[in-house]
């Protein structure tokens, strides 16, 4: 059938306008599938809500060079697709643009004075490793406040550090946090990293509980986070109080501890805390809990002529990977506690529910103090049989008031602290603190963003210690199964040509 001119000019006219409508629509509207085991490429709903309720425009600028690598140029393009994301949610209410600030010595230097600076980072060109100059941050601004995210390097968490930005200057107030003092609890100073990440939502402060209710009123959360001395009765009593009045309490107690440098025994800490949990149906024992699933210290050993360090298992320091589900713990794969002590549920209070959050491994036990350290101690599985213990808990229910309240209990109160001011703290220990107060304090949801994004699943922590020949044998098949496909599929392949082939050989074309 033979087309005439104009029938071909229509077509073409209905081709281009179903192209423009299809542009139309995708310029309105965002859609991608995710299948990612985390949904990274989804927005959550707490995100949602806080996109939907904008008083006023939000203006993203993002600074990323052009001579970035490959894979922050994956970051890019994704960041890209999220702000898009945004905007749609937003109704047009979230704005952005792009900008390479790499000849601009003026926009450097303004830019310089929020907080982006240009980043050394390593690239791989022609089979060699050279470290490049660029930038990959941005500023989001609404009215006259505004917020920098200084370093974009991963899209993992990114929604997270977005969305808390946006909520925070659009709070007029921010929920109060109290870090109890005057018993021997590490400073502020100690918490830098836990600072930074609650800083995005809340105020933080100290408080001093002999100043009764009067310094305890403004807060909406407290946190006692290892004291090492009496807290006085007058004081407990001020806790009770706190949580009658519909307060919330995270805890973190060291009922035994010790110094890897002391040639003292680790003992027991007595502080009186031990016995107002108790009271609580929460029973923090005064004993070490030892776990086959644990990190390791570097021990010096003399060979010879030479001191050298040699790496072994401290079973006094957990590897905590048994998380129950619960919003505290999403995200979290492994935390580190020290000197940690196992927690018995005793509770007879209906009106309270307690529940598990975290526990050792199968393979755990526990001592009584006190204890030494003996590098040539040799461990048995009888060190081992315990089983399962708890070692971090959540309470919710009315705790002597007719408000309802919540608590986090944790068996270490040394977890989040950073070992120095130049050495940080493992990321999830202190997400496991900033998410309990996150449950705590805050109602809109964003605790779940915190960790959302897959950190690292290592074979050996998936199939766990023992399973070493199942994970060569997955590590051979992931290297050879993707060759095998290829050579199968080239072998049908050239099976169909041959098959073709003889098939027009015998065809008659005379």
């Amino acid at each position: 059938m033979k087309l005439t001119q104009s029938t071909l000019v229509i077509r073409l006219l209905l081709y281009i306008a179903i192209f423009l409508a299809l542009n139309l629509l995708a310029s309105s509207s965002f859609f991608r599938l995710d299948f990612t085991a985390d949904k990274r490429y989804t927005l959550s709903e707490s995100t949602k809500d806080i996109l939907q309720n904008l008083d006023e425009p939000v203006t993203v600028t993002a600074y990323f060079s052009d001579n970035l690598p490959a894979q922050l140029k994956v970051v890019e393009g994704d960041f890209k697709d999220l702000l898009s994301e945004y905007r749609t949610k937003s109704g047009n209410n979230v704005v952005y643009e792009f900008i390479d600030p790499t000849d601009d010595e003026a926009l450097q230097a303004e830019i310089g004075q929020g907080g982006i600076y240009p980043l050394q980072i390593q690239a791989r060109e022609k089979d060699e490793i050279t470290t490049v100059q660029a930038f990959a941050g941005a500023i989001v601004k609404s009215g006259n406040q505004q917020e920098v995210l200084p370093r974009v390097l991963q899209i993992s968490g990114l929604e997270y550090s977005l969305s808390a930005a946006i909520k925070k200057m659009s709070v007029a107030d921010k929920p109060k946090i109290g870090f109890i003092q005057g018993h021997g609890e590490p400073g502020l100073d100690k918490l830098i990293q836990a600072q930074q990440e609650l800083a995005n939502l809340y105020q933080i402060d100290t408080v001093s509980l002999s100043g009764g209710p009067a310094a305890w009123a403004d807060f909406k959360t407290l946190v006692l986070l290892g004291p090492s001395s009496t807290i006085p009765p007058d004081e407990l009593a001020q806790l009770d109080e706190f949580l009658a009045s519909g307060g919330r309490l995270f805890v973190g107690i060291n009922a035994v501890g010790g110094d890897l440098q002391a040639q003292a025994p680790w003992d027991r800490i007595s502080t009186g805390l031990e016995n107002w949990l108790t009271g609580k149906g929460v029973m923090v024992e005064q004993a070490f809990v030892l776990d086959a699933v644990s990190a390791q210290i570097n021990m010096q050993r003399r060979q010879g002529f030479f001191v050298v360090n040699q790496p072994i298992n401290f079973y006094y320091f957990p590897n905590i990977r048994n998380f129950k589900e619960h919003p505290v713990t999403t995200g979290l794969e492994e935390v580190m506690l020290q000197f940690a002590s196992p927690i018995t549920i005793i509770n007879t209070d209906s009106s309270v529910r307690i529940s598990p959050l975290a526990t050792t491994s199968e393979q755990s036990g526990k001592q009584a103090p006190p204890a030494y350290f003996n590098p040539e101690k040799q461990w048995t599985q009888a060190d081992f049989s315990y089983g399962l213990q708890n070692v971090a808990v959540s309470l919710e229910g009315k705790m002597g008031g007719e408000t309802e309240t919540k608590m986090v209990v944790i068996a270490d109160g040394d977890f989040p602290l950073n070992p120095s001011p130049q050495q940080p703290a493992p990321a999830n220990n202190v997400n496991l603190l900033v998410n309990s107060i996150d449950w705590l304090t805050d109602d809109t949801g964003l605790i779940a963003l915190r960790t959302k994004g897959v950190e690292a699943r290592p074979l050996q922590k998936l199939m766990g210690e023992e399973d070493a020949g199942t994970r060569t044998v997955v590590k051979i098949l992931n290297f050879l199964l993707p060759l095998l496909i290829v050579i199968i599929f080239g072998i049908i392949r050239n099976q169909k040509r041959k098959t073709q082939a003889l098939k027009w050989k015998a065809e008659d074309y005379s």
